[in-house]
């Protein structure tokens, strides 16, 4: 079976468990919610690795506490994938961001599956479309405000629009791919303070977001933001921006949308569901 073949197995496999668990192809879902809804134990540990998937009764997955946020997102998509086709228990060793330089077929099936859980292709054109922005001629911060909203890093958007989608060029994606996150930190806060950057325009629609302690929240000017963990810290054009000073969650609201930011320490050892409650009974 060729690799496109196995990207599109994975890609209807991912759209086989949203609709599983009644979930649209739009609106961005948390894959540890996804998990539980498969009756997937998930569990982070203080280890080397990306992730370990244990077929058993029940099934679990492990994830490393000391990957990036959007990371450990990805791969907890990439282990449910396993579980989803039926492989075995399976270790899955550090890897590069974009994961594109498997040749296992079950690796492959698992990393289509994980991009189009997180990112399927109407809800990820439609993000472009709703902004009039195009992927061919995005720029740095706009990729960054589409992770956000889809809870996926900066060159994991990169490479499922260039690769996987193909609705953006290499040279285009080569270009900003040179963006690393902490320079569009600096030039949007103008200091390279913060541990991660998390940006929701009045367009985005994701009913939650995932920060860890130590990273800044952009919201549209004049937001109402309730909750101890988010502390106002500054404005600039068109954004409050506020920093994730503790583990808790806190409600934003706009106009248009309402959502629910979930903070976490930066390395949560323990079951995932407990990451962002603020006296976990574990």
């Amino acid at each position: 079976m060729n690799r496109r073949t196995l990207i599109l197995d994975g890609a209807q496999a991912a759209s086989d468990v949203r609709d599983h668990l009644g979930l649209d192809l739009i609106v961005p879902v948390d894959p540890y919610a996804i998990a539980e809804g498969l009756g997937i134990r998930v569990r982070f540990l203080p280890v080397s690795m990306e992730g370990f998937y244990q077929r058993g009764n029940p099934p679990r997955i492990m994830l490393s506490a000391l990957r990036p946020l959007a990371r450990k997102a990805f791969t907890c998509a990439h282990e449910v994938g396993h579980h989803w086709f039926g492989h075995g228990s399976t270790i899955d060793e550090l890897k590069a961001d974009d994961r594109q330089d498997s040749e296992i077929p079950e690796e492959i099936l698992a990393n289509a599956f994980a991009a189009f859980l997180l990112m399927p292709t109407v809800a990820i054109r439609g993000a472009f479309n709703r902004r009039g922005w195009k992927p061919a001629t995005s720029n740095p911060l706009q990729i960054l405000t589409i992770a956000s909203e889809f809870g996926v890093g900066y060159d994991t958007l990169l490479t499922h629009l260039s690769v996987t989608l193909n609705d953006m060029s290499h040279s285009v994606r080569s270009e900003l791919g040179k963006w690393a996150p902490q320079r569009i930190r600096k030039r949007l806060l103008g200091h390279d303070n913060a541990d991660g950057l998390v940006i929701l325009d009045e367009k985005q629609r994701s009913p939650a977001i995932e920060l860890n302690e130590g990273y800044a929240l952009a919201v549209p000017t004049g937001a109402s933001v309730r909750g101890a963990a988010l502390i106002k810290s500054q404005s600039i054009e068109g954004f409050d921006i506020f920093d994730a000073v503790a583990r808790g969650c806190a409600t934003i609201t706009t106009n248009a949308w309402q959502t629910e930011a979930r903070i976490a320490p930066a390395e949560f050892v323990g079951a995932a569901n407990y990451r962002f409650l603020e006296d976990p009974d574990e």
